[in-house]
């Protein structure tokens, strides 16, 4: 076992300043492979100016700086922070008019809007504890995914919703859902109530701040339980990796429910006050050029996203005269595998519109962890490392390969402030460093558990440290992501469990229920995963395959509002399983 040390703590309410140089052609910092424990740790300590999100919100209303601007199509909305803050106080006052007690949870189902923020903060200021969902963004089949919700809605135990009147229609007209939900709130519903300041909460840095479900997760979900001083001391992290200043300019098309746009974006913002612009998600997925476009209108200098967003605005973005990239310094990519083919591409396309490749910055980390974990340095773009594929796939060994075939690992830099990082066998004790292993964490962003899930909780907290089961290697004093031992799927910066896609396609007709695998497979081309499903059948006619084949895809689009990349129908029995009847995803 590791030993945590907590990290020191001193006053300092100083944003950060020394940016690094970000110009010329992108050339990859070919790490080298050293010897040594596996073991990082940030010599910077982790000192956030506050101890929770509500004293963060009061002394960015008192530092007078910019807040929120929210596009949406031509509209523009401005939100400051003393209005944010109102409109806080303002769900506070209704939730606690309608009787909420102290840890009762608010689940929040709102698009990207000014009601989402309050709610989120007036959830806490009423002493509740917010529970961010995903919301719709299909048209049509409401009821269907509320019900397919329900799971993670019995989980957290929420019998609040605050959400719009379509979702409050669907709870209506739903007995199931009507019985958990007792108490649905919308816009309208807050009409005439009186703002007020709520501040005898009495919230602390070690209450629950909120619950953080992983996208899609509806078989067995886990609620993420993060504190307020998780959050500060996360959001404290990452805007001194960023060397962020009063300056910066943020721009974010991530959807608010989700830790990356939650944390990394808004409560960013929240905890270190400075200029944020936020368009939907379902804006950038439509027409990727615009988040482009936003951040060269407002002169962007801090914007997050995916891997695969990267790709998407470089195969379908063909006209870059108007954009100027050029004070878009920190492009944080993480939330997925980042790939250097996508890099590469990107820069290619982009570099005539200003971007920088320096600019680049890979980044891990997880909602049990709040959300970053490693950050690369500010202005160095990207360090990669060509390994042997064989040694990395059999031996668990990153060896240095000139081979034409060798894999381009592509590292996501060093701990956050106040943060270690260790890599460990499967006894636990640390490796060598450049030897594949579990990555594992500790510092003072770490969750305090699963909700009302000791034992799940006790599976990966072990002494102040984190098991991810995610796999790396340490080389050059950074770290390196080598694959991921759970059989997550992650699409398009989603998240997705087997368990979910194999039981919705599992109930379809002419499915042999329990012969299901679903997996993810690397597609280099668009730079996230591929879905695949396999799919045990008696179907032999063409026709009815056919048939099959779309009622699979249209399955899991409308319930999981993800898309099939590969579908395949095998006889009965084809699909493999372990001696205690476990799918072997791997070997399919």
């Amino acid at each position: 076992t590791l030993p945590l040390a907590p990290p020191p703590l001193a006053p300092d309410r100083v944003l950060f300043s020394g940016l690094g140089p970000s110009t010329g052609v992108w050339r990859p910092k070919m790490a080298e492979t050293d010897s040594g424990p596996s073991l990082l740790e940030s010599a910077d300590p982790n000192c956030p100016p506050e101890d929770t999100l509500l004293g963060a919100l009061d002394a960015a209303v008192a530092s007078g700086a910019p807040f929120l601007t929210l596009h949406q199509g031509r509209q523009r909305t401005e939100i400051s922070y003393r209005q944010a803050r109102e409109g806080a106080w303002r769900v506070a006052a209704a939730l606690r008019n309608r009787g909420i007690a102290r840890g009762d949870r608010v689940a929040l189902l709102l698009p990207t809007s000014a009601l989402f923020v309050e709610a989120l903060l007036g959830s806490m200021m009423a002493g509740a504890i917010p529970v961010p969902l995903a919301s719709p963004m299909t048209f049509g089949g409401v009821g269907r995914y509320l019900k397919n919700l329900t799971v993670i809605l019995q989980d957290a135990g929420a019998e609040w919703l605050v959400t719009y009147p379509r979702i409050k229609e669907a709870v209506a007209g739903d007995d199931a859902l009507r019985s958990l939900l007792g108490n649905v709130i919308t816009e309208a519903d807050l009409d005439g109530i009186a703002p007020i300041d709520p501040r005898t909460a009495s919230v602390s840095g070690s209450d629950i701040a909120f619950l953080q479900y992983t996208s899609g997760t509806t078989g067995k979900p886990k609620g993420v339980m993060i504190s307020h001083r998780a959050v500060v001391s996360n959001t404290y992290g990452i805007a001194h990796g960023m060397n962020q200043t009063s300056a910066d300019i943020g721009v974010s098309w991530l959807p608010l429910f989700h830790d990356m746009g939650l944390i990394g974006a808004l409560l960013r913002s929240v905890c270190h006050p400075g200029a944020l612009h936020v368009m939907p998600p379902e804006r950038f997925i439509v027409k990727p050029l615009g988040w482009l476009k936003l951040l060269s209108e407002v002169g962007g200098t801090l914007s997050p996203a995916p891997n695969f967003a990267y790709d998407l605005c470089t195969s379908r973005i063909a006209e870059i005269a108007e954009l100027k990239l050029d004070r878009w310094r920190v492009a944080m990519n993480g939330s997925e595998p980042v790939h250097a083919p996508t890099l590469a591409r990107f820069n290619a396309k982009f570099g005539p519109a200003g971007f920088q490749p320096g600019s680049m910055m890979p980044v891990y980390g997880m909602a049990e962890a709040t959300l970053a974990v490693t950050f690369s340095p500010v202005g160095q773009g990207p360090s990669t490392l060509a390994v042997d594929r064989k040694a990395l796939e059999e031996q668990s060994r990153a060896t240095r390969s000139s081979s034409a075939d060798a894999r381009l690992a592509v590292s996501v830099g060093k701990p956050l402030a106040g943060t270690r990082v260790c890599v460990v066998d499967d006894s636990g004790k640390p490796v060598a460093a450049g030897v594949v292993g579990e990555v594992r964490v500790a510092g003072p962003s770490i969750m305090d558990g699963y909700f009302r899930n000791d034992e799940a909780s006790a599976a990966v907290l072990r002494d102040g440290w984190l098991s991810t089961g995610d796999l790396g290697f340490i080389a050059n004093g950074e770290l390196f992501i080598a694959g991921r031992a759970k059989e997550m799927v992650i699409k398009a910066g989603r998240n997705l469990y087997p368990y979910d896609v194999e039981r919705v396609v599992g109930e379809l007709a002419g499915i042999r229920l329990g012969g299901v695998a679903a997996f993810g497979r690397e597609n280099e081309g668009t730079g996230t995963d591929d879905l695949v499903v396999v799919a045990e059948t008696s179907e032999t006619d063409p026709s009815g395959r056919e048939a099959l084949t779309k009622a699979i895809r249209g399955e899991v689009l409308a319930v999981l509002g993800v898309g099939i990349d590969d579908v395949r129908l095998w006889p009965v029995g084809s699909v493999p399983r372990t001696s205690s009847g476990k799918i072997r995803r791997k070997e399919c």
